[in-house]
Formats: structure tokens, sequence, C-alpha cells
């Protein structure tokens, strides 16, 4: 594996200075970490989350009114009573804990989000990095093709001055110089699209953008050893599918909450009493809310709890079914592109390097035709940008399974 990465990562020399300006993976991820406006907003949201609480405890805000009763114009005794009044209204205690119980576990549900949402965010942005790093080695490939290109125009152009050509071949030539510089503009292409999707994940302000930040031409891995049982096993300690559950026992809590209604609110009044000589007396009552309307208006949160539970379940089942397919599609794509790898670098590179090499000469010494060289050089081209193809998938797949994993294995 290390072997591997030699091979490609130490091959283009384009990253080396400037290390002022070097934006390595690991800074890149934590910049998007700090700084990704849709991870802070679900941060916050799940803040609001964990301080909702206060606002459903059951308690309302205390009253406070005051009270004349038999008021008349005597002098001697203007009022029968005056009254202050304190009255303060609770839920009852169990609809307040099943309540409380239930805002706890959606809390906790948002956070696992939160989690999914940060394994998510590493993976696109090392996806982006990598993606970087495919175009800034497709763009090395470009320049050996424009350096191929040039060589058989060269040699073409010398055998057409030499009378041994023909304008055939010399058009072909140029073609295949023009096709050179198509396969480095597209390669620029796509290095400018990574730039930017990278940069707006990381949350780079528009001034921080320039093109002197450059890229690290290394990248690590732990070598993997890894099978489809062993990465399905932790399927369900996966963020999205503890947050379905903690959702479904959220509204678990949410119907007992509403079957819990139909016991009383409790109200408490306590009263200051002047009767003529001063609030010499003290009063205290007791009532209790009668839930006469339960059938119509507690039946109706129970049936959307119980319909909202139903929906969890079946979200669940979803999230378990997706995530199988991606991990599936995850470990069956890192094993392609791995075996694609092992094979270029045991026969494919050499033998395809040297055809080219001899094809080159073989046409200068009129042992071979244009086709055929141009046939040998493609050979060469197309196995190094397979095995660049191969290299950037291998990669992007083990960002994938770092999610699954709750491993770190691109770095």
């Amino acid at each position: 594996m290390t072997k591997i990465l030699t091979f490609i990562f130490l091959w283009a020399p384009f990253c080396v200075a400037g290390q002022d300006n070097l934006m390595t993976m690991r800074a890149a991820v934590d910049s998007a970490f700090a700084n990704n406006a849709i991870l802070n907003q679900s941060r916050a949201i799940v803040e609001q989350k964990r301080n909702e609480w206060r606002t459903l405890t059951g308690v309302e805000a205390p009253e406070v009114s005051y009270f004349e009763e038999g008021k008349s114009s005597s002098a001697t005794k203007p009022f029968e009573e005056r009254r202050w009044t304190i009255s303060q209204t609770i839920d009852f205690p169990l609809t307040t804990v099943y309540r409380l119980k239930a805002l706890k576990q959606e809390a906790e549900a948002m956070n696992y989000l939160v989690q999914a949402q940060q394994n998510e965010i590493r993976a696109e942005v090392k996806s982006r990095y990598i993606d970087i790093l495919y175009a800034l080695h497709l763009q090395e490939l470009g320049r050996q093709q424009k350096a191929l290109a040039d060589e058989l125009y060269n040699a073409v152009y010398t055998k057409f001055e030499t009378g041994m050509g023909n304008g055939i071949d010399l058009t072909k030539a140029e073609l295949q110089v023009a096709e050179a510089e198509n396969f480095q503009n597209e390669a620029e292409r796509m290095l400018h699209m990574g730039r930017y999707s990278l940069f707006r994940l990381m949350g780079l302000e528009i001034s921080e953008i320039n093109y002197g930040i450059l890229f690290s031409d290394t990248l690590n891995n732990k070598e993997v050893v890894v099978n489809q049982i062993t990465a399905l096993s932790v399927l369900h300690e996966q963020p999205e599918y503890l947050a379905a559950i903690a959702e479904q026992e959220a509204t678990q809590n949410k119907i007992r909450e509403a079957k819990s209604n139909i016991l009383p609110d409790i109200r408490f009044n306590l009263y200051k009493q002047n009767y003529g000589d001063g609030f010499k007396y003290n009063g205290f009552e007791v009532g209790l809310s009668i839930p006469i309307w339960l059938p119509f208006e507690q039946s109706g949160k129970i049936k959307m709890a119980q319909a909202r539970q139903t929906e969890i379940e079946w979200q669940q089942k979803g999230i378990e079914q997706a995530m199988k397919e991606q991990i599936e599609h995850a470990w069956h794509s890192y094993t392609s592109s791995k075996q694609i790898i092992d094979r270029y670098n045991q026969t494919m590179s050499a033998k395809s390097s040297r055809l080219q090499q001899l094809s080159i000469e073989a046409y200068r010494l009129g042992e071979i035709d244009l086709m055929n060289l141009i046939l040998a050089q493609q050979t060469y081209l197309n196995n190094q940008e397979r095995y660049l193809s191969a290299l950037h998938d291998f990669y992007l797949q083990l960002t994938q399974l770092e999610k699954y994993l709750n491993l770190e294995l691109v770095y």
C-alpha cells in the first residue's frame, strides 16, 4: 500500500515550495468544522433544543391580582373585603415528566444528526481535496501527453521533410498535439472547480481565496484490514440510525404525554385578605382542571403522535437499507480500485512504458507505421490515466468507509 502511494504522490513536484501557503487535508477539515455554515446552523439548533426545556416545565407564570368586594359609599365601611391574590397553575407532574423526556430524546437525536453531518462534511472535504490532487496529477499527465505528442509530431515532420512521410500522417500528428492541449485544459477546469468547491465547504471568505494556496502532494492512509461483515456490523452504530432510535423514543414519550393529559392540571391560589381592619387574614385555594374535552382535543394529539411513531419506524428502516447499500458500494469499489492499482504496479506500468519507448524508436527506423506508434502512445497514456482514476476512486471510497467505521483512514 505504501509503495503505491509513494509512486503517485511523489510523481508531481508541483507543491513542494511555498510551505507557508500549504493547505493540508487536516487543516481543510478543521476549517470546515469551524466555519461551515450548514454545520454551524445545526449546532445552533441543537443548542436551542437543549434549552427548550426551560419553557416546557408546565409551570406557568404566577398571576397577581387585586380584588375588592361589597364597595359602598359608607364612610364607616366602604367595602366588605379587599384581597391580594397570587395564583399559580401547573401541569400534572406526570405529564411534565413525559414531555421533558421526549424533549431530551429529541435533543439527543439532533445531536446524533450533527455527528452524522460532521462525518458527511469530513468525507466531502476529503473528497474535494482528493479531487484537487487528482486534477493536479491529470495536469502532469497532460504535460506528458503533450511532450509525447510533440515528440511524435517532430518525428513525423522529420520524415515529411525528408520525403519519407506524407501529409496525412502529419495532420494526424497535429491532431494528437491538439488533443493533448484539450486534455490539459480539461484538467485545469477540474482543478478550478475542485478548489472552489473545497473552499466553499471550508467556509473561507472571498478575501481568503487566492491562487497561492497549495495542496500537499502526499497523502497517507492506514492499512485497511476490514471485510464486509465488519463493515456491516457497525451499521446500527451509525449516527443517523441512532438518531432515528432516539426520535422513536421521543415519540413514545409524546404518546404517553398526550394520554396523561386525562389527569387534571392543578391551580393554587394564595390570598391576603382585609375585612376592614387590615390585611390580617390569609386564604388558600386548590383547583383541578376537568378534561371534559379529552375525546376531541387529546385524542387528536394521541393519533398524531402514533402516526409520527409509524413514520419514524419506516424512516429507521429506510436509513438501514440505504446505509447498507452505501457500505456495500464503498467496500466493493474500494476492493476493485485496489486490484486495478496493484495490477498496474505489478505488470502494466513497466510494460506500457517500455512499449512506448520501443515504438517511437521503431517508427524512426521505419519498422512500424504511424498508426502503431499512436496506438502504443495511447496505450501508455490510457494506462496512466486509468491508474490515476483507480487511485482517485480508491481514496474516495476510503473517505466513505471512514463514515461507517469510525476510523480515520485518509489523512
